[in-house]
């Protein structure tokens, strides 16, 4: 088992309120299957695009994955302050992914993961309130966290399409998941 396999358990382990887990483990499982996908894009495909037209250019699986770490951060940062804020370019140790390995991007994804299970191990998770858009009065943080496993979904089957774009064999995780 490596390290962040071995980090996660750990951090799960802290977590004793049966809901937390219950989301942890469902979020848990289709992060693991977008973590592989990103393991097994090669470097030099990083930044290319399913499509580019006049019209539109798809993001790059690298923009994805910047995309996952800052949506995540967003949610923690939800829980943290109450309200949920998308601060895409506010999150200066991301905002020129282009400057960094694929490996290191991965490293800032699994410590987004990682945040995230601590964010959640909080004693009074249950008490917290969120503001977001779709809502006219806040949400139980454990409710608007779901959002997020949505979102990592949505991302899944992006990811899906770039596998077979990419020419990439389906892993065991995304198998087991989805067939």
């Amino acid at each position: 088992m490596d390290t962040i396999k071995q980090e996660i358990e750990s951090r799960k382990r802290k977590i004793s309120n049966p809901l937390v887990l219950d989301f942890v483990n469902a979020f848990l499982m289709h992060r693991e299957i977008n973590r592989c996908y990103y393991l097994l894009v090669p470097e030099n495909k990083l930044d290319v695009h399913l499509f580019n037209n006049e019209k539109v250019q798809s993001d790059s699986p690298r923009k994805n994955l910047v995309h996952q770490i800052d949506v995540t951060r967003d949610y923690i940062n939800g829980i943290l302050t109450g309200a949920l804020k998308h601060k895409h370019k506010e999150y200066l140790d991301i905002l020129n992914p282009e400057k960094f390995s694929k490996q290191e991007l991965i490293v800032k994804f699994d410590e987004s993961t990682l945040w995230l299970l601590e964010t959640l191990s909080h004693q009074d998770i249950n008490q917290i309130k969120v503001k977001v858009k779709w809502s006219n009065k806040p949400l139980p943080a454990l409710q608007m966290v779901w959002g997020l496993n949505n979102h990592e979904i949505l991302h899944t089957g992006w990811n899906l399409a770039y596998i077979d774009f990419l020419g990439i064999e389906r892993f065991p995780e995304l198998k087991a998941m989805w067939g």
